[in-house]
């Protein structure tokens, strides 16, 4: 080590010995840190004590899948350098290390090995740890939507990935085959590539309802899939170009699914091994952790015999599929960050016919401020349940509230894990509560948790408080006071969806109210344009909100959506749902949707009929918007044009209302978006921003543009969550072009009115 290293490996050890020794803090990141900032290549300095290493990177799983691997590479006795806390960026590696490396070098002196460095990094930081470190081997688990508005798109990550891999060029990369994105990035690199996948479906798989991109890698044609095991991952290949899953070097060859865990086969193609091991943890995200673990940890020198004890002794991290006992009530804790892991612990609420399940969602700044994705989670899953409770929690527990109500699921707002327990106590004890939260929220819980076991506090104690504790309006539980106090669910006990209907419709399932009664042989049509691609906010809960909306009134109406290949015919159309995308899947609709122009043009100019149009889709209409320094023509059926910031990186990201005549109260919303709209001097924007410096282009004030029945907008939400009278605008327009006049029956939209005053006291300058 150098002068400059050994000053900052003095003051982080000196930090770390202020904040553990008096401060009685963990170290966390703030060492190594210290130490970067000392001397920026300090990892680069510490490499050398390394005979190998292996970094663990993807958007799902990186803190099982390190410690799972940190195990295996121990478990001869092999000192291993870990970041098993999880902290993940350069700082936590870091610090890591040199807090570790004292005791690793004795060990290794006493053993007679090497040491070998384990290290979880987040996608991002790939980029600063791999040309320093310059890892072994890189685990790609997976990669999906995550905190867009610190992330960006996906093909930013796999950008940085790739672009991480060229600056280290030794480094072995093994890759999640069956998934799209990172066979992708395997493609573009010359390091060498090991793929592990699965060779078949395994069960009874139910695809989720959204995926992150299910697009070839060489030409952006949609993939064909032979079966599909959860988001985009499964066994893909494009039809148009021939590029397909990759053959797959370590492979899952069969699992089985046991009372209290999972069998699976594991095959290395590589030399010929195979041998069944058990998991004591239900979902195939965990076979694929196990699965990663143990193919990375054979190829650096471990031995897989001792593997099946790796897994038996495994503790999950806190959080992490967690199995606690607090209050007397059984307790299974996961951490989920986005639509994909909530997927995965609903469809174990429904295999295991669980009664009780709560929710909770922060957004603070390590979480993301936009979660916009909670309408890709599949809670629609949750409502054919019978005698289902389930709880909303955390700092956006009113807008998850809404979310589950348009799903169909009622549900009851808590302040804390605490408070769902207390709430379920009439449900048998027996029954196990599943907790499920993304990233700040399951700390603030497990140290919740941690602090109740330890006081030992009974049930039903004086302090409880009950249901809307934090202020929102709570609806009746899904299961009802009656229902919660079954010792086991019962058939005849109602779904979810069924309270639902009692709860917030005007009319019973599939009835057509008087003034509508023309409509009952043909009904409102919501057309979703290319759903697929352009999805990328949630915007899929726009089109589940307006449907929701016609039911309750008794209004029939129907779905349908226009693909990629299909013809456009829009005439039959009453209102058209457009989103926004992803650059690529942007770009590949802006190629199908210049054959339709005329169509589009007929439909919003003539036809004058209702549509929504959300980020991308709004900037499609106008004239022509910028990918990149490349300008794309667009329709032109609007007057308004996109054109590029004057700094390429400048964003327009955050809470924001607007003041709009036509729904009769603010316009709420998140925006992120990089295009700057302005519009031509006849045409109406939605409204006014509240907030300086957002709206179109942050500039003159004006959010979003209204064109006949046309609203669009830079909102995210989706904007109709927490803007119920904006919908109702888009379904009076689509009825009065249908001759119906009739005033729209007001709704009880209590659970929208919580989420708009819990969002308001987000806003900066709100009047």
């Amino acid at each position: 080590m150098g002068l400059r290293s050994t000053i900052a490996t003095g003051a982080a050890g000196a930090a770390r010995f202020g904040l553990q020794r008096v401060l009685r803090r963990r170290g966390g990141s703030i060492p190594g840190a210290l130490a970067i900032a000392l001397d920026p290549n300090i990892l680069a300095s510490l490499r050398p004590l390394f005979t190998t290493s292996v970094v663990v990177t993807g958007t799902n799983g990186k803190t099982t899948t390190t410690n799972l691997l940190a195990d295996a590479l121990a478990a001869d006795g092999t000192p291993v350098i870990t970041n098993r806390a999880g902290n993940n960026l350069e700082g936590g590696i870091a610090g890591a290390i040199l807090e570790g490396r004292a005791d690793a070098k004795r060990a290794a002196r006493a053993t007679g090995t090497g040491i070998v460095g384990c290290f979880e990094c987040d996608e991002l930081y790939t980029a600063r740890v791999l040309p320093k470190l310059k890892p072994r081997y890189l685990v790609l688990l997976n990669l999906f939507r995550d905190q867009l508005d610190r992330y960006g798109e996906i093909d930013h990550t796999q950008d940085v990935i790739a672009g991480a891999l060229a600056a280290s060029p030794e480094t072995t990369l093994v890759f999640n085959a069956d998934d799209p994105l990172c066979a992708g990035v395997a493609r573009r690199v010359e390091n060498r590539c090991i793929a592990f996948g699965f060779t078949g479906p395994a069960g009874s798989e139910d695809p989720d309802k959204v995926s992150d991109s299910r697009f070839c890698a060489a030409c952006n044609a949609p993939l064909a899939y032979d079966y599909v095991l959860y988001g985009q991952l499964g066994s893909y290949r494009c039809p148009k170009c021939g590029w397909e899953r990759p053959a797959l070097d370590i492979a899952c060859t069969g699992v089985d699914t046991l009372p209290e865990g999972q069998r699976f086969r594991y095959t290395d193609r590589l030399d010929g091994h195979s041998f069944e091991l058990e998991i004591g943890y239900h979902g195939l995200y965990m076979v694929y952790n196990a699965l990663a673990a143990l193919g990375t940890a054979r190829l650096a020198g471990g031995d897989e015999r001792r593997f099946q004890q790796v897994l038996d002794r495994y503790q999950p991290a806190r959080g992490r599929m967690e199995k606690r006992c607090v209050k007397g009530r059984k307790l299974l804790v996961n951490l989920a960050k986005n639509p994909v892991g909530f997927d995965r612990i609903i469809q174990i609420v429904q295999e295991t016919g669980a009664r009780t399940c709560a929710f909770f969602i922060n957004d603070k700044d390590a979480d993301g401020h936009d979660i916009s994705w909670i309408y890709d989670v599949d809670f629609e899953r949750l409502a054919a349940l019978r005698g289902l409770t389930v709880f909303a929690g955390g700092t956006r527990a009113e807008d998850l509230q809404v979310r589950l109500k348009y799903a169909g699921v009622p549900a009851r707002i808590v302040r804390g894990g605490v408070d769902a327990i207390e709430q379920a106590r009439g449900i048998d004890a027996q029954e196990t509560l599943y907790i499920v939260a993304n990233y700040t929220a399951t700390l603030e819980l497990t140290d919740e948790l941690d602090r109740a076991a330890r006081e030992e506090a009974p049930i039903g104690g004086d302090d409880s408080e009950g249901a809307g504790a934090t202020g929102g309006a709570a609806p009746e539980s899904a299961a009802g006071d009656g229902a919660s106090a079954d010792p086991a669910p019962q058939e005849s006990s109602p779904t979810a969806a069924e309270i639902a209907w009692d709860t917030w419709s005007l009319v019973a399932p599939g009835e057509v109210a008087e003034p509508y009664a023309a409509l009952a042989d043909n009904p409102i049509t919501i057309c979703h344009l290319y759903p697929q691609e352009l999805n990328l906010y949630g915007d899929t809960g726009n089109v589940a909100i307006l449907a929701a909306r016609c039911r309750w009134r008794g209004i029939p109406v129907r779905v349908t959506s226009l693909n990629r290949g299909e013809e456009a015919d829009l005439s039959h159309t009453d209102i058209a749902v457009i989103g926004g995308g992803a650059d690529r899947d942007q770009l590949a609709v802006q190629h199908e949707l210049m054959r339709h122009r005329a169509e589009v043009d007929r439909y919003l100019n003539e036809q004058q009929g209702a549509m929504l149009a959300i980020c991308g889709g709004y900037q499609l209409l106008g004239r022509h918007y910028f990918l990149g320094d490349e300008k794309i023509e667009g329709l032109g059926v609007i007057g308004i044009e996109t054109r590029r910031a004057d700094n390429p990186t400048d964003r327009l990201i955050g809470n924001v209302a607007v003041r709009s005549e036509i729904a009769g109260a603010d316009i709420l919303g998140f925006e992120n978006h990089g295009g700057r709209t302005y519009l031509d001097a006849d045409e109406k924007p939605l409204g006014t921003s509240v907030v300086a410096g957002t709206g179109n282009n942050g500039k003159d004030g004006f959010e979003g543009i209204v064109h006949h029945g046309l609203v669009g907008t830079y909102f995210h939400g989706p904007v109709l969550s927490k803007n119920p009278a904006l919908a109702d605008w888009l379904i009076a327009w689509a009825l009065r072009q249908r001759g119906i006049a009739a005033p729209l029956t007001p709704l009880a939209d209590a659970e929208e009115a919580g989420a708009r005053r819990a969002f308001e006291k987000k806003l900066p300058h709100h009047t």
